[in-house]
């Protein structure tokens, strides 16, 4: 059972499955999905595949390379990961280098490449040149939450596997049996994770939680008459630190939370909301919002996000975004009357 903890994505792990039955694995892969949405998980899932012993169903545990591997200690699965911003162009040409002789162990080498879009151009040169004179043995694995900004002559020698944020009930479901959590507080998470097992991990949620009641305070009272501090807004951009990777997943909490707003200004319907611990702001902007102002607000998050991604200066992008959501959230993306 080699592709043992990984939920949902059943189209992709039947598409590996398929080839490992009929011998047509390829030889690279670009795993291309949001962050933390299973799509390491789903690599090394099938690098214990292609290395599986098979003696599972004999001994009724973890054959010797999928423990290896589980454990991380199997030297034919191999990582390659930003040096600061950037994957360079050494580490590829090292990896190259390996690449060269057969696996140590195993039947094939599995090099899964994390964060493919952040190689330099000289790094994306030399593995395209890997690519196209490709060693006997090996698999290499692109994963990206951004495969636009991979080059064509690399995504043309890919085969492309497209992970889609999981349904809530996957992530429950995890929480409940790998995280041993009871009902209430799986629901929850589930809910607030944008199908996104790793989000749910990865997060200090108590520090989030008082960011969100941070900011979202500002957001939802900027512009009432009551508002005495018209500076509240660009005052709130120092809680979203310095930290780029911090800062992005901080826009993401934002924009969900007006996407809740949108949800339950169209619908009325409270178990569709993310952020359930955030009802009260979300209700008194919910009934004083129009659709299309809570669209254009969305979206303009959305810009922040992809500007700070895009290595723009934080605090402007921020000083920007606060000054356009600052005003009411009512009546100020409707058209003047005539």
């Amino acid at each position: 059972m080699p592709f043992y903890g990984v939920y949902g994505h059943e189209r992709q792990i039947n598409s590996l499955k398929n080839a490992l039955l009929r011998n047509r694995v390829a030889q690279a892969y670009i795993f291309d999905g949001i962050a933390g949405v299973g799509k390491k998980t789903t690599a090394l899932a099938f690098a214990r595949a292609l290395n599986c012993l098979g003696t599972e169903e004999e001994t009724g545990e973890l054959c010797a390379s999928c423990r290896k591997i589980e454990t991380g200690n199997h030297p034919d699965i191999l990582f390659v990961a930003p040096e600061g911003k950037f994957i360079k162009i050494d580490q590829i040409r090292e990896l190259g280098r390996r690449m060269c002789f057969r696996p140590l162990e195993g039947r094939r080498r599995v090099v899964i490449i994390e964060k493919a879009h952040a190689m330099n151009d000289e790094a994306a040169n030399a593995l395209l040149k890997t690519l196209e004179e490709p060693a006997p043995g090996n698999v290499l694995i692109l994963l990206t939450s951004r495969s636009e900004a991979l080059p064509r002559t690399i995504v043309s020698r890919c085969q492309r596997l497209r992970f889609a944020p999981l349904p809530a009930s996957a992530v429950e479901a995890f929480l409940k049996e790998r995280r041993g959590m009871g009902e209430e507080e799986s629901s929850a998470l589930a809910a607030a994770s944008a199908g996104c097992i790793g989000r749910v991990l990865d997060r200090d949620h108590e520090a989030l939680r008082r960011f969100e009641e941070d900011i979202i305070g500002v957001l939802e009272i900027s512009g009432d008459a009551g508002d005495e501090n018209p500076l509240a807004p660009f005052l709130v951009v120092e809680r979203f630190g310095n930290d780029r990777a911090a800062i992005i997943e901080k826009l993401e909490l934002v924009k969900e939370w007006f996407r809740d707003v949108l949800v339950l200004h169209e619908t009325g319907r409270e178990e569709l909301i993310i952020h359930r611990d955030l009802l009260t702001f979300t209700r008194r902007a919910a009934d004083r919002s129009t659709s299309g102002c809570l669209t254009r607000n969305i979206e303009c998050v959305e810009a922040a996000r992809r500007a700070v991604d895009r290595n723009a200066n934080s605090r402007l992008v921020l000083e920007s975004m606060m000054f356009k959501l600052r005003q009411p959230l009512t009546d100020r993306c409707q058209p003047a009357a005539r």
